[in-house]
């Protein structure tokens, strides 16, 4: 891969029925909830790079907990990650790295009853090695806007996709860290499919359930900053927390 900048910005919301933040957003090393942040990242053939939404769920602040601890563990694993490995071995560590993070969530809500059940969703990118790799656990998405056009790039692991009923509600989902017997992560390398000015879209279900794709776009079109999304999904109604990160490759 050849060197690239990333710029990327992220902004984090309540929403405007909630009243506590069960999103948390791992950018870099940084963990943030309730704020914005912007910075640039060069990447070289041995740089790590990280961004990740998680949607926590969960009774009292059982969603806050799982989200925080699901993008810390992540944070640790990149870090502690060896270098040199084949992409089968990566596969193999970042399935390892989903079992133990969901027992380790499920184990918290054990032990803590005031946390039993709880749950979280994690969606982003990550470098290793030169390559960019997604992972996708649950409904909150990452999406790629090029040349005025949105694709959503990871499927949501929810009973209404799963169905294709869409009287099944949104937010029903069938994979998540912690909730649940098991979980389970879509790999997906991305490294091929960076082009200059794409702009890599993550975001939870406050903003793909407040906004189509189309009001997605359109906001994209008009001015693409995270704060414009946020702002939007709580114009229409704001029902959920709301995160976002955009990054923007530039060659």
């Amino acid at each position: 891969m050849s060197d690239l900048l990333l710029k990327c910005q992220l902004a984090s919301d309540v929403g405007c029925v909630r009243t506590n933040n069960e999103d948390m957003v791992l950018l870099n090393g940084g963990l943030y909830r309730d704020e914005t942040y912007e910075e640039n990242f060069e990447f070289t053939p041995q740089a790590r790079f990280t961004a990740f939404i998680a949607d926590g769920m969960g009774g009292c602040e059982g969603g806050e907990f799982a989200s925080e601890l699901a993008t810390q563990a992540f944070d640790r694993f990149i870090t502690d990650l060896p270098a040199g490995l084949p992409h089968e071995r990566l596969s193999e560590e970042i399935k390892n790295w989903v079992d133990e993070t969901h027992a380790l969530i499920t184990n918290k809500g054990i032990e803590l009853p005031q946390y039993e059940g709880m749950g979280t969703t994690f969606v982003g990118i990550f470098s290793y090695e030169g390559s960019i790799y997604m992972i996708n656990i649950g409904d909150s998405r990452l999406y790629r806007y090029r040349g005025g056009i949105l694709k959503q790039l990871s499927s949501d692991h929810s009973m209404r996709e799963l169905t294709g009923d869409a009287n099944v509600p949104s937010n029903m989902i069938y994979n998540s860290l912690g909730a649940g017997k098991s979980a389970f992560a879509d790999l997906t390398e991305l490294t091929g499919q960076l082009l200059d000015e794409d702009l890599f879209l993550i975001c939870s279900d406050g903003l793909s359930d407040m906004l189509t794709d189309e009001q997605i776009e359109d906001e994209l079109l008009e001015e693409p900053t995270a704060i414009n999304l946020i702002e939007a999904a709580k114009t229409a109604g704001g029902r959920d927390n709301v995160s976002v990160v955009l990054l923007q490759v530039v060659e």
